[in-house]
């Protein structure tokens, strides 16, 4: 059993950016991923930097002991009660969906200067449009992922494994925080992925489109567990299905490719043309929000585990810069440009570059660059790292995910 917290603190920093800024902050994410958890530790950080308790205001609207809040009106009032003076009072709510025309109530609360608000709900209700449409401009929001391998790692350091072991238990477990406990519990895992993706397709997405049959959403969900890293085109997408026996339209292609993405199961990763320096309209990749899908969703082995690398550096990248594509440079493609403060870097992903041909292909993806941004080769290769050729800097992918100045 894991007894200790597991610390967020990409996050908590992310918060403490946004504190007092006039906009309602939305924590959204992945199903499980610890946004509940979140807004309690930064009450803590809070209390830590000199606000008292009595300035916190949290409310969980799935307790039954405060079902009286989720009718509107009780709850605008009740928040309004504790606020008895001019100093700055955090409100945080959970699961504001469950408060009846929660947009109306948030939108006035925002208006009151020394009110920061907080919230967390349901991906089906806070991404039906409404929330967009009522707060605009409003609100921001604050996109939560599963842990980062350095989160991961820390929260297990106790089992006294390796970097390279804990990764490997990583690429095998997942990285929702929920599943540390059972971390040696193989079926426990089994079990925890299955109900959380009937939990997606069935809460999140079925009832947002109110779907009855659920058999084609679940295809296209393997389909792109199995096909993670891999380019698409939406017509590449619907001819691969129609030789699976998946008949389905383009409008309801798009239509669930959308709602796959809204409720983050999987990222859609644009095409940058890195001669233009804009993002261009062709394939695009798809990646999985937590690698733990694919083990449960395909179940045939893993005979290249390049892409799931792929997968979680696109991750990592995510939470270290604004802008994340993948590279278009001539005919040739590089994994992944990232947008910095100073520019650009070029980031590509290989198993291993042990083979010297596997090397040169590898690195053939920058030849042609103009510019002079940094450029990484990421490998799970320990012999080798640190190498530098012509510019571009061999770096094992453990230690770069260990270490953000990498």
């Amino acid at each position: 059993m894991i007894g200790k917290v597991i610390q967020r603190p990409y996050y908590i920093r992310k918060l403490m950016a946004f504190r007092n800024n006039g906009l309602i902050k939305v924590v959204m994410g992945p199903r499980r991923c610890g946004k509940s958890f979140l807004l309690k530790m930064f009450q803590n950080q809070l209390q830590q930097n000199g606000i008292s308790a009595e300035q916190l205001i949290s409310i969980d609207l799935e307790d039954l002991a405060l079902a009286h809040l989720r009718e509107p009106m009780a709850l605008h009032q009740y928040i309004l009660s504790q606020v008895s003076d001019n100093k700055p009072y955090y409100v945080f709510i959970d699961e504001i969906q469950l408060c009846e025309n929660f947009q109306e109530v948030l939108a006035s609360l925002a208006k009151r200067e020394n009110i920061d608000l907080y919230v967390t709900g349901s991906n089906a209700y806070l991404l039906s449009g409404e929330l967009a449409t009522f707060l605009t401009g409003r609100y921001t929001r604050i996109e939560m992922a599963p842990l980062s391998f350095s989160e991961f790692r820390q929260a297990v350091l106790d089992d006294n494994f390796s970097a390279r072991e804990d990764f490997e238990r990583y690429l095998q477990i997942g990285s929702f925080p929920a599943l540390l406990r059972n971390r040696n519990e193989p079926e426990y895992i089994r079990i925890y992925y299955s109900d959380l993706i009937q939990s997606i397709i069935l809460k999140d997405i079925s009832w947002r489109l109110k779907l009855r049959d659920t058999e084609t959403l679940f295809r296209l969900c393997c389909f792109l567990a199995s096909n993670v890293g891999s380019a698409f085109s939406t017509n590449n997408i619907l001819q691969i299905l129609k030789t699976q026996k998946v008949e389905i339209s383009r409008l309801t292609l798009s239509t669930y490719m959308s709602a796959l993405i809204d409720s983050y199961f999987v990222r859609r990763v644009p095409r940058f043309d890195v001669r233009g320096k804009a993002t261009v309209r062709a394939e695009e990749k798809y990646y999985l929000s937590d690698v733990g899908f694919r083990h449960q969703l395909v179940t045939t082995p893993i005979k290249d585990y390049g892409h799931l690398l792929e997968n979680i550096v696109y991750l990592e990248l995510t939470r270290r810069y604004r802008q994340v594509c993948i590279g278009k440079n001539a005919r040739k493609e590089i994994d992944f440009v990232v947008r910095t403060d100073d520019g650009f870097a070029y980031y590509q992903v290989a198993q291993t570059v042990a083979d010297p041909q596997t090397l040169e292909r590898e690195l053939t993806a920058f030849s042609g660059l103009k510019d002079a941004y940094p450029r990484y080769l990421l490998t799970m290769d320990t012999l080798g790292k640190g190498r530098n050729f012509e510019g571009v800097k061999q770096v094992n992918i453990v230690d770069w995910l260990l270490d953000d100045g990498l």
